[in-house]
């Protein structure tokens, strides 16, 4: 019987994912996003969003240039839901993440003049 209950924690600690967190239904109160929008603002000559998507099964959140009028290449860099840094992609990855889950994302901010 015992053992039974430990594969049942076991089971049920695995189905937990960080997405379950409190803290990923409303970042934008958050001091960090607070933070990341106020930089935004402050620089805003060419229009910036942020977005909210999925990247290695996690919820993460990312600056983009969203300026029709500018021709880039995206190095994204993705925050947990804590803004906690969770990966930096090269441009090649980058180019490769948006082409395939853009569309998928949510744009939760845009920077305004």
């Amino acid at each position: 019987m015992k053992k039974f209950f430990v594969l049942v924690f076991l089971v049920v600690l695995c189905s937990c994912s960080s997405d379950d967190s409190p803290l990923c239904d409303d970042v934008t109160n958050q001091a960090w996003f607070v933070n990341l929008t106020d930089e935004l603002d402050q620089n805003c000559s060419v229009e910036k969003s942020i977005f909210k998507g999925r990247y290695n099964n996690e919820i993460v959140y990312y600056e983009l240039i969203t300026d029709p009028r500018v021709n880039f290449q995206a190095i994204l860099e993705f925050y947990d839901c804590e803004g906690n840094l969770v990966a930096e992609l090269t441009a090649e990855e980058s180019n490769q993440y948006l082409n395939e889950r853009r569309s998928s994302d949510e744009k939760i901010y845009t920077c305004s003049e």
